[in-house]
Protein backbone atom coordinates (compact mmCIF):
# COMPACT_ATOMS: atom_id res chain seq x y z
CA UNK A 1 0.00 0.00 0.00
CA UNK A 2 1.31 3.46 -0.97
CA UNK A 3 1.31 5.55 2.20
CA UNK A 4 4.65 7.34 2.79
CA UNK A 5 6.49 10.16 0.99
CA UNK A 6 9.66 12.23 1.02
CA UNK A 7 10.33 15.55 -0.75
CA UNK A 8 13.77 16.74 -1.86
CA UNK A 9 13.86 20.43 -2.76
CA UNK A 10 16.61 22.05 -4.82
CA UNK A 11 17.00 25.73 -5.63
CA UNK A 12 15.13 28.83 -4.55
CA UNK A 13 12.64 29.89 -1.89
CA UNK A 14 9.79 29.64 -4.40
CA UNK A 15 10.61 25.96 -4.84
CA UNK A 16 10.60 25.58 -1.06
CA UNK A 17 7.14 27.11 -0.88
CA UNK A 18 5.80 24.87 -3.64
CA UNK A 19 7.29 21.80 -1.97
CA UNK A 20 5.65 22.84 1.31
CA UNK A 21 2.31 23.03 -0.51
CA UNK A 22 2.77 19.52 -1.92
CA UNK A 23 3.76 18.29 1.53
CA UNK A 24 0.56 19.75 3.03
CA UNK A 25 -1.51 18.22 0.24
CA UNK A 26 -0.15 14.72 0.80
CA UNK A 27 -0.43 14.95 4.58
CA UNK A 28 -4.05 16.05 4.26
CA UNK A 29 -4.75 12.93 2.19
CA UNK A 30 -3.42 10.61 4.88
CA UNK A 31 0.14 10.08 3.64
CA UNK A 32 2.98 10.07 6.19
CA UNK A 33 6.28 11.90 5.74
CA UNK A 34 9.44 9.82 6.25
CA UNK A 35 13.14 10.41 5.63
CA UNK A 36 14.00 7.03 4.13
CA UNK A 37 12.37 4.08 2.35
CA UNK A 38 9.46 6.26 1.18
CA UNK A 39 6.82 4.88 -1.18
CA UNK A 40 6.82 8.19 -3.06
CA UNK A 41 9.88 10.42 -3.54
CA UNK A 42 9.39 13.88 -5.06
CA UNK A 43 12.29 15.99 -6.35
CA UNK A 44 11.56 19.68 -6.97
CA UNK A 45 14.35 20.63 -9.36
CA UNK A 46 16.42 23.71 -10.23
CA UNK A 47 17.97 24.83 -13.52
CA UNK A 48 19.50 28.21 -12.67
CA UNK A 49 22.95 26.94 -13.78
CA UNK A 50 24.37 23.94 -15.62
CA UNK A 51 25.61 22.77 -12.23
CA UNK A 52 22.03 22.87 -10.93
CA UNK A 53 20.96 20.77 -13.93
CA UNK A 54 23.60 18.16 -13.19
CA UNK A 55 22.67 18.04 -9.52
CA UNK A 56 18.98 17.65 -10.32
CA UNK A 57 19.70 14.80 -12.71
CA UNK A 58 22.07 13.10 -10.28
CA UNK A 59 19.67 13.34 -7.33
CA UNK A 60 16.75 11.90 -9.30
CA UNK A 61 18.71 9.00 -10.79
CA UNK A 62 20.37 8.13 -7.48
CA UNK A 63 17.01 8.06 -5.75
CA UNK A 64 15.57 5.69 -8.34
CA UNK A 65 18.68 3.51 -8.24
CA UNK A 66 18.58 3.25 -4.43
CA UNK A 67 14.77 3.02 -4.21
CA UNK A 68 13.71 1.01 -7.30
CA UNK A 69 10.27 0.22 -5.88
CA UNK A 70 9.46 3.85 -5.02
CA UNK A 71 7.32 6.10 -7.21
CA UNK A 72 9.82 8.80 -8.19
CA UNK A 73 8.41 12.17 -9.22
CA UNK A 74 10.52 14.89 -10.85
CA UNK A 75 9.06 18.35 -11.25
CA UNK A 76 10.07 21.96 -11.75
CA UNK A 77 12.56 24.08 -13.64
CA UNK A 78 15.11 21.43 -14.72
CA UNK A 79 12.35 19.24 -16.12
CA UNK A 80 10.72 22.21 -17.88
CA UNK A 81 13.98 23.37 -19.46
CA UNK A 82 15.14 19.93 -20.60
CA UNK A 83 11.68 18.68 -21.59
CA UNK A 84 12.68 17.66 -25.12
CA UNK A 85 15.32 15.25 -23.85
CA UNK A 86 14.06 14.46 -20.37
CA UNK A 87 13.25 10.83 -21.19
CA UNK A 88 16.92 10.09 -21.76
CA UNK A 89 18.22 12.12 -18.81
CA UNK A 90 16.33 10.88 -15.79
CA UNK A 91 14.70 7.74 -14.47
CA UNK A 92 11.43 8.96 -12.97
CA UNK A 93 7.88 7.65 -13.06
CA UNK A 94 6.13 11.03 -13.14
CA UNK A 95 7.70 14.09 -14.79
CA UNK A 96 6.08 17.53 -14.86
CA UNK A 97 7.37 21.05 -15.47
CA UNK A 98 6.28 24.28 -13.83
CA UNK A 99 2.53 23.85 -14.20
CA UNK A 100 0.18 21.54 -12.33
CA UNK A 101 2.36 21.01 -9.25
CA UNK A 102 -0.88 21.60 -7.37
CA UNK A 103 -2.35 18.55 -9.15
CA UNK A 104 0.40 16.19 -8.06
CA UNK A 105 -2.08 13.96 -6.22
CA UNK A 106 -4.04 13.38 -9.45
CA UNK A 107 -0.85 12.27 -11.19
CA UNK A 108 0.05 9.93 -8.33
CA UNK A 109 -3.38 8.30 -8.44
CA UNK A 110 -3.19 7.99 -12.23
CA UNK A 111 0.20 6.29 -12.03
CA UNK A 112 -0.92 3.90 -9.28
CA UNK A 113 -3.91 2.93 -11.43
CA UNK A 114 -2.19 2.60 -14.83
CA UNK A 115 1.45 1.84 -13.91
CA UNK A 116 2.37 3.90 -16.99
CA UNK A 117 4.97 6.65 -16.97
CA UNK A 118 3.48 10.15 -16.93
CA UNK A 119 5.21 13.07 -18.66
CA UNK A 120 3.38 16.43 -18.76
CA UNK A 121 4.62 19.80 -20.01
CA UNK A 122 2.97 23.06 -20.97
CA UNK A 123 4.04 26.23 -22.76
CA UNK A 124 4.93 28.58 -19.89
CA UNK A 125 4.91 31.79 -21.94
CA UNK A 126 1.26 32.63 -21.24
CA UNK A 127 0.16 30.86 -18.06
CA UNK A 128 -2.11 32.08 -15.28
CA UNK A 129 -0.87 32.15 -11.69
CA UNK A 130 -1.16 28.65 -10.25
CA UNK A 131 -2.83 29.06 -6.89
CA UNK A 132 -1.23 27.32 -3.95
CA UNK A 133 -1.83 27.98 -0.27
CA UNK A 134 0.26 26.46 2.48
CA UNK A 135 -2.01 25.81 5.45
CA UNK A 136 0.59 24.48 7.86
CA UNK A 137 4.37 24.82 7.92
CA UNK A 138 6.80 22.16 8.99
CA UNK A 139 8.74 24.76 10.99
CA UNK A 140 6.88 27.10 13.28
CA UNK A 141 8.56 30.48 12.79
CA UNK A 142 8.97 32.17 9.41
CA UNK A 143 6.20 31.52 6.87
CA UNK A 144 6.70 32.07 3.14
CA UNK A 145 3.96 33.22 0.79
CA UNK A 146 4.43 32.92 -2.95
CA UNK A 147 2.79 36.08 -4.25
CA UNK A 148 4.27 36.12 -7.78
CA UNK A 149 5.71 33.87 -10.45
CA UNK A 150 7.66 34.45 -13.65
CA UNK A 151 9.98 37.18 -14.91
CA UNK A 152 9.94 39.64 -17.82
CA UNK A 153 13.51 40.93 -17.49
CA UNK A 154 15.43 38.47 -19.69
CA UNK A 155 18.85 39.15 -18.19
CA UNK A 156 21.36 37.78 -20.66
CA UNK A 157 22.69 35.09 -18.28
CA UNK A 158 19.32 33.80 -17.01
CA UNK A 159 17.10 30.99 -18.25
CA UNK A 160 14.33 31.50 -15.68
CA UNK A 161 11.90 33.58 -17.84
CA UNK A 162 11.86 30.68 -20.31
CA UNK A 163 11.07 27.98 -17.73
CA UNK A 164 8.90 30.00 -15.32
CA UNK A 165 7.08 32.14 -17.87
CA UNK A 166 6.07 35.78 -17.66
CA UNK A 167 5.17 37.78 -14.55
CA UNK A 168 1.84 36.86 -12.96
CA UNK A 169 0.55 37.49 -9.46
CA UNK A 170 -1.59 35.89 -6.78
CA UNK A 171 -4.91 37.67 -6.28
CA UNK A 172 -4.67 40.36 -3.60
CA UNK A 173 -7.52 39.02 -1.46
CA UNK A 174 -6.22 35.45 -1.69
CA UNK A 175 -2.88 36.69 -0.37
CA UNK A 176 -4.66 38.24 2.60
CA UNK A 177 -6.66 35.08 3.27
CA UNK A 178 -3.42 33.10 3.35
CA UNK A 179 -1.85 35.68 5.67
CA UNK A 180 -4.87 35.36 7.94
CA UNK A 181 -4.42 31.59 8.13
CA UNK A 182 -0.73 32.04 8.90
CA UNK A 183 -1.49 34.61 11.59
CA UNK A 184 -4.00 32.28 13.28
CA UNK A 185 -1.49 29.41 13.16
CA UNK A 186 0.92 31.46 15.30
CA UNK A 187 3.65 32.56 12.91
CA UNK A 188 5.31 35.85 13.78
CA UNK A 189 7.13 36.52 10.51
CA UNK A 190 6.02 36.40 6.89
CA UNK A 191 8.36 36.35 3.90
CA UNK A 192 6.85 37.50 0.59
CA UNK A 193 8.51 35.57 -2.19
CA UNK A 194 8.41 35.16 -5.95
CA UNK A 195 10.66 34.93 -8.97
CA UNK A 196 10.41 38.71 -9.39
CA UNK A 197 8.60 39.80 -6.23
CA UNK A 198 8.80 43.52 -6.90
CA UNK A 199 6.65 43.11 -10.01
CA UNK A 200 3.64 42.04 -7.95
CA UNK A 201 0.45 43.49 -9.47
CA UNK A 202 -3.09 42.31 -8.73
CA UNK A 203 -5.63 44.53 -10.52
CA UNK A 204 -3.49 47.59 -9.89
CA UNK A 205 -2.61 46.72 -6.30
CA UNK A 206 1.15 46.61 -6.02
CA UNK A 207 3.67 45.20 -3.56
CA UNK A 208 3.49 48.29 -1.33
CA UNK A 209 -0.31 47.96 -1.08
CA UNK A 210 0.02 44.32 -0.06
CA UNK A 211 2.64 45.06 2.61
CA UNK A 212 0.53 47.85 4.09
CA UNK A 213 -2.52 45.58 4.27
CA UNK A 214 -0.58 42.70 5.85
CA UNK A 215 0.69 45.13 8.47
CA UNK A 216 -2.85 45.35 9.85
CA UNK A 217 -2.69 41.76 11.15
CA UNK A 218 -1.82 42.12 14.84
CA UNK A 219 -0.36 38.61 15.07
CA UNK A 220 2.19 39.28 12.31
CA UNK A 221 5.18 41.10 13.81
CA UNK A 222 7.58 41.02 10.85
CA UNK A 223 7.21 41.32 7.08
CA UNK A 224 10.20 40.42 4.95
CA UNK A 225 10.89 40.25 1.19
CA UNK A 226 12.87 37.37 -0.26
CA UNK A 227 14.45 39.88 -2.67
CA UNK A 228 13.64 43.02 -4.62
CA UNK A 229 15.23 44.78 -7.59
CA UNK A 230 16.69 48.23 -7.01
CA UNK A 231 14.51 49.78 -9.76
CA UNK A 232 11.34 48.59 -8.02
CA UNK A 233 11.85 50.62 -4.86
CA UNK A 234 9.47 53.40 -5.87
CA UNK A 235 8.14 56.21 -3.69
CA UNK A 236 5.53 53.98 -2.01
CA UNK A 237 8.09 51.29 -1.20
CA UNK A 238 10.49 53.90 0.11
CA UNK A 239 7.71 55.17 2.37
CA UNK A 240 7.28 51.65 3.76
CA UNK A 241 11.01 51.37 4.42
CA UNK A 242 10.91 54.68 6.27
CA UNK A 243 7.66 54.38 8.22
CA UNK A 244 6.35 50.81 8.44
CA UNK A 245 7.62 49.32 11.72
CA UNK A 246 6.58 45.79 10.78
CA UNK A 247 8.70 45.84 7.63
CA UNK A 248 12.08 44.48 8.67
CA UNK A 249 15.35 46.40 8.47
CA UNK A 250 16.74 44.19 5.74
CA UNK A 251 16.58 44.15 1.96
CA UNK A 252 18.16 41.66 -0.40
CA UNK A 253 18.89 43.60 -3.60
CA UNK A 254 20.72 41.74 -6.40
CA UNK A 255 23.56 43.83 -7.82
CA UNK A 256 25.21 41.25 -10.14
CA UNK A 257 28.01 43.68 -11.11
CA UNK A 258 29.33 47.10 -10.14
CA UNK A 259 30.56 47.82 -13.66
CA UNK A 260 28.43 49.74 -16.15
CA UNK A 261 30.02 47.79 -19.01
CA UNK A 262 29.09 44.44 -17.51
CA UNK A 263 25.64 45.58 -16.37
CA UNK A 264 24.87 46.54 -19.95
CA UNK A 265 26.05 43.15 -21.23
CA UNK A 266 23.90 41.49 -18.56
CA UNK A 267 20.84 43.49 -19.69
CA UNK A 268 20.32 44.82 -16.18
CA UNK A 269 18.05 47.86 -15.92
CA UNK A 270 20.17 50.26 -13.88
CA UNK A 271 23.71 51.59 -13.85
CA UNK A 272 26.33 51.94 -11.17
CA UNK A 273 25.44 55.48 -10.15
CA UNK A 274 21.73 54.67 -9.84
CA UNK A 275 22.45 51.73 -7.54
CA UNK A 276 24.75 53.79 -5.31
CA UNK A 277 22.31 56.72 -5.16
CA UNK A 278 19.33 54.51 -4.38
CA UNK A 279 21.05 52.50 -1.65
CA UNK A 280 22.20 55.74 -0.05
CA UNK A 281 18.58 56.91 -0.04
CA UNK A 282 17.52 53.62 1.57
CA UNK A 283 20.08 53.97 4.35
CA UNK A 284 18.99 57.55 4.99
CA UNK A 285 15.37 56.40 5.20
CA UNK A 286 16.06 53.74 7.85
CA UNK A 287 19.08 53.87 10.11
CA UNK A 288 20.98 50.60 10.44
CA UNK A 289 19.18 48.79 7.63
CA UNK A 290 20.96 45.69 6.32
CA UNK A 291 21.53 45.37 2.58
CA UNK A 292 22.58 42.01 1.18
CA UNK A 293 23.18 41.16 -2.46
CA UNK A 294 24.04 38.67 -5.20
CA UNK A 295 27.02 39.19 -7.50
CA UNK A 296 28.13 37.23 -10.56
CA UNK A 297 31.91 37.15 -10.98
CA UNK A 298 33.72 36.49 -14.24
CA UNK A 299 30.95 37.42 -16.66
CA UNK A 300 32.10 37.27 -20.31
CA UNK A 301 34.19 40.33 -21.08
CA UNK A 302 34.66 41.34 -17.43
CA UNK A 303 38.03 43.13 -17.21
CA UNK A 304 40.09 43.68 -14.08
CA UNK A 305 38.86 47.28 -14.14
CA UNK A 306 35.26 46.07 -14.29
CA UNK A 307 35.87 43.78 -11.33
CA UNK A 308 37.50 46.59 -9.36
CA UNK A 309 34.38 48.67 -10.01
CA UNK A 310 32.40 45.89 -8.33
CA UNK A 311 34.76 45.84 -5.34
CA UNK A 312 34.62 49.60 -4.90
CA UNK A 313 30.81 49.69 -5.16
CA UNK A 314 30.52 46.98 -2.50
CA UNK A 315 32.72 49.00 -0.17
CA UNK A 316 30.75 52.18 -0.83
CA UNK A 317 27.35 50.55 -0.22
CA UNK A 318 28.62 48.51 2.74
CA UNK A 319 26.69 45.31 2.13
CA UNK A 320 26.00 43.18 5.19
CA UNK A 321 26.32 39.99 3.13
CA UNK A 322 27.46 39.21 -0.40
CA UNK A 323 26.44 35.99 -2.13
CA UNK A 324 29.11 35.34 -4.76
CA UNK A 325 28.45 33.26 -7.87
CA UNK A 326 31.15 32.46 -10.42
CA UNK A 327 29.71 32.89 -13.88
CA UNK A 328 29.01 29.68 -15.78
CA UNK A 329 27.34 29.37 -19.16
CA UNK A 330 23.65 28.64 -19.00
CA UNK A 331 22.75 26.88 -22.25
CA UNK A 332 20.10 28.78 -24.19
CA UNK A 333 20.97 32.26 -22.87
CA UNK A 334 22.49 35.19 -24.74
CA UNK A 335 25.50 35.26 -22.42
CA UNK A 336 26.42 31.66 -23.30
CA UNK A 337 27.04 32.85 -26.87
CA UNK A 338 29.15 35.87 -25.90
CA UNK A 339 32.88 36.00 -26.66
CA UNK A 340 35.72 36.81 -24.23
CA UNK A 341 35.00 34.12 -21.66
CA UNK A 342 37.05 34.56 -18.48
CA UNK A 343 39.66 31.85 -17.78
CA UNK A 344 38.92 29.68 -14.76
CA UNK A 345 42.00 30.73 -12.78
CA UNK A 346 41.15 34.43 -13.10
CA UNK A 347 37.51 33.79 -12.21
CA UNK A 348 38.55 31.75 -9.17
CA UNK A 349 40.87 34.51 -7.96
CA UNK A 350 38.16 37.17 -8.30
CA UNK A 351 35.63 34.99 -6.49
CA UNK A 352 38.08 34.57 -3.62
CA UNK A 353 38.78 38.29 -3.41
CA UNK A 354 35.10 39.21 -3.37
CA UNK A 355 34.26 36.57 -0.77
CA UNK A 356 37.03 37.92 1.47
CA UNK A 357 35.72 41.46 1.06
CA UNK A 358 32.23 40.20 1.86
CA UNK A 359 33.45 38.71 5.15
CA UNK A 360 35.09 41.98 6.12
CA UNK A 361 31.96 44.02 5.30
CA UNK A 362 29.76 41.53 7.15
CA UNK A 363 31.81 41.82 10.34
CA UNK A 364 31.93 45.60 10.02
CA UNK A 365 28.15 45.72 9.78
CA UNK A 366 27.61 43.36 12.74
CA UNK A 367 30.11 45.31 14.84
CA UNK A 368 27.81 48.36 14.77
CA UNK A 369 25.29 46.51 16.91
CA UNK A 370 27.59 45.08 19.58
CA UNK A 371 26.42 46.20 23.05
CA UNK A 372 23.16 47.46 21.53
CA UNK A 373 19.69 46.05 22.12
CA UNK A 374 18.30 44.01 19.23
CA UNK A 375 15.18 41.90 18.73
CA UNK A 376 15.57 38.25 17.75
CA UNK A 377 12.96 35.74 16.61
CA UNK A 378 13.98 32.34 18.01
CA UNK A 379 13.60 29.74 15.26
CA UNK A 380 15.30 26.63 16.63
CA UNK A 381 16.73 25.03 19.76
CA UNK A 382 19.60 22.61 19.26
CA UNK A 383 22.25 21.20 21.61
CA UNK A 384 21.47 23.74 24.31
CA UNK A 385 21.64 26.77 22.01
CA UNK A 386 18.84 28.91 20.59
CA UNK A 387 19.11 30.08 16.99
CA UNK A 388 17.35 32.96 15.30
CA UNK A 389 17.62 36.19 13.32
CA UNK A 390 17.29 39.82 14.22
CA UNK A 391 14.97 41.85 12.03
CA UNK A 392 18.04 43.17 10.19
CA UNK A 393 19.06 39.56 9.56
CA UNK A 394 21.96 39.09 11.94
CA UNK A 395 22.12 35.35 12.73
CA UNK A 396 22.33 34.69 16.47
CA UNK A 397 23.27 31.69 18.58
CA UNK A 398 22.16 32.24 22.17
CA UNK A 399 22.50 30.56 25.52
CA UNK A 400 19.71 31.14 28.00
CA UNK A 401 16.04 30.60 28.65
CA UNK A 402 14.10 31.17 25.44
CA UNK A 403 11.14 29.73 23.56
CA UNK A 404 10.96 28.91 19.86
CA UNK A 405 8.76 31.26 17.80
CA UNK A 406 8.99 34.08 20.34
CA UNK A 407 10.65 37.46 19.85
CA UNK A 408 13.10 38.64 22.54
CA UNK A 409 15.09 41.79 23.16
CA UNK A 410 18.75 41.02 23.83
CA UNK A 411 21.88 43.10 24.21
CA UNK A 412 24.14 41.82 21.48
CA UNK A 413 27.63 40.56 22.21
CA UNK A 414 30.18 39.30 19.70
CA UNK A 415 29.78 35.77 21.07
CA UNK A 416 26.08 35.81 20.19
CA UNK A 417 26.68 36.22 16.46
CA UNK A 418 26.50 32.97 14.52
CA UNK A 419 29.19 33.52 11.92
CA UNK A 420 28.83 29.91 10.77
CA UNK A 421 25.29 30.53 9.55
CA UNK A 422 25.02 30.31 5.78
CA UNK A 423 21.49 31.38 4.92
Amino acid sequence: MIKTFYIKTLGCKVNSYESEFVRNLLLSEGFSEVEENADIVIVNTCTVTNTADNKSKQVINNIKKNNPSAIVIAMGCFCQFRKNEIDTLIDADIIIGNKDKSKILDYINEFIKTKKRIVRFYDMSNQEFEDMEVKKYQHHHRAFIKIEDGCNNFCSYCIIPYVRGRVRSKEFNKCLIEVGDIAISGHKEIVLSGIHTGQYNSDGKRLSDLINEISKFDEIKRIRLSSVEIVELDEKMMNIIKNNNKFVSHLHIPLQSGSDNVLKLMNRRYDRNYFIKKTKEIKESREGISLSTDIIVGFPGETEEDFNDTLSLCKEVGFSKIHVFPYSDRNGTAASRMPNKIPGNIKKDRVHRLIELGKILEKEYYKKFINHEVEVLIEEEKDGFYYGFTDNYIPLKLKGNYKVNEIYKVVLSNDDINFDMND
